[in-house]
């Protein structure tokens, strides 16, 4: 704890250490024992929802934030556990969980809003986040066979959606049943799903 007490050092705020000594922590005040706490630090996934909530309140006007917020997603949310640790996170409320439907969310967002303007570079952006997060999500894939339609490979674009939503099995190879919401953006693909009807 030492070393990480160097390397975090004093917040420049109030002068005070990122990691007090267990028994000055506000935690181990309350407590009576010492209790490791760290203070002052706004680590990636906090600013990640910072950002979310002030671009969603903002609008349109918000997109510059949510963009900021994708640049933060590096890969699928606390994938790089030890092996040996991190139990209680895998308990109750899942922040993983919460973490990949935030990004995934905030892809469909600013995909969304790219197709709109025509800004296919922003929306290709925001897939490929997405992608990282949550590779298999079935939002993240109807929205990469969106952006390639849009960029004009169209068959590519049916590829996806045969390959990575019509055409998926669970782990006993049975077909997955598409939830509604799911059929109602390929009924809205006309061609999609004609193509998906003239492949079954």
């Amino acid at each position: 704890m030492g070393t990480v007490r160097a390397w975090l050092g004093p917040n420049p705020r109030t002068g005070t250490l990122h990691l007090p000594h267990a028994r000055e922590s506000a935690a181990g005040k309350r407590r009576g024992v010492g209790v490791y706490q760290i203070d002052g630090l706004l680590v990636d996934a906090d600013l990640f929802r910072r950002l979310r909530v002030r671009g969603q309140a903002r609008g349109s006007d918000g997109i510059a934030d949510l963009r900021r917020a994708l640049t933060l997603v590096t890969g699928q949310p606390l994938d790089q556990l030890r092996a040996t640790g991190w139990t209680w996170m895998y308990g109750g409320d899942r922040i993983d969980h919460h973490l990949i439907c935030a990004v995934v969310d905030v892809a469909h967002i600013v995909t969304t809003h790219g197709l709109a303007t025509g800004d296919l570079d922003v929306a290709r952006e925001a897939v490929a986040a997405a992608l990282r997060a949550a590779p298999y999500e079935e939002i993240s894939r109807l929205d990469l066979a969106a952006v390639t339609d849009a960029e004009g490979h169209h068959t590519q674009a049916r590829q996806i959606i045969d390959r990575d939503v019509c055409n998926r099995t669970d782990d006993d190879g049975a077909p997955i049943d598409l939830p509604p919401r799911t059929l109602e953006v390929l009924a809205n693909h006309g061609d999609w799903l004609n193509h998906r009807r003239e492949a079954s």
